[in-house]
C-alpha cells in the first residue's frame, strides 16, 4: 500500500465540494435546516485516531510500560488511516461547498446562517479527521533501516 498523497485528496475534496454546492444550488429551499450535531461523530472519530496514532507510535518503538503491536494490527490500522483520510477530504469539500453556497446567501434564506455555522463546524471536524488518519498512517509506516 502507498502513501496517501495530497493530490489525491485536493481532487476528492473538489469534487465532493462541487458536487454539494451544485445539489445545494438545485434543492436547497426544500431541505431542512442541517443538525448542528452532525459534525459531533466525526470530531470524535478524529481526536480518537490522533489517540490511537499517538498509543502506536509508542508500542512500535517499545517504549517500557508498553506491549508489541502485532503487524497485522499495524497493518489494519494502516487502512483505517487511509480510508479516514479519503473520508475526511470527501467531507472537508462537502462542508466546503456547503459554507461556499450558505455564506453569501444569509439574506437571502432565513436558515443559511444557521447552516453555515454547521458547515464550518462540520468543515472543522473534517480537518480533525483529516490530521488523525495522516499521522495514524504515518505511525504505520515501515522504517528503513
Amino acid at each position: 500500500m502507498k502513501p496517501t498523497r495530497a493530490r489525491d485528496l485536493v481532487l476528492v475534496a473538489i469534487v465532493f465540494g462541487a458536487l454539494a454546492y451544485v445539489l445545494l444550488w438545485w434543492a436547497y429551499r426544500s431541505i431542512p435546516n442541517l443538525p448542528r450535531t452532525a459534525p459531533l461523530s466525526v470530531v470524535v472519530i478524529g481526536l480518537i485516531e490522533l489517540q490511537v496514532a499517538g498509543l502506536t507510535r509508542r508500542r512500535l518503538e517499545g517504549r517500557p510500560g508498553t506491549r508489541p503491536i502485532l503487524p497485522l494490527t499495524v497493518a489494519r490500522l494502516a487502512a483505517l488511516a487511509k480510508a479516514s483520510s479519503v473520508t475526511a477530504s470527501a467531507l472537508a469539500g462537502g462542508w466546503a461547498g456547503t459554507l461556499g453556497y450558505t455564506l453569501p446567501r444569509t439574506d437571502e434564506f432565513p436558515t443559511a446562517g444557521s447552516d453555515a455555522v454547521t458547515a464550518g463546524l462540520g468543515l472543522a471536524a473534517a480537518v480533525v479527521l483529516l490530521a488523525g488518519g495522516l499521522l495514524l498512517e504515518r505511525v504505520c509506516r515501515v522504517r528503513k533501516p
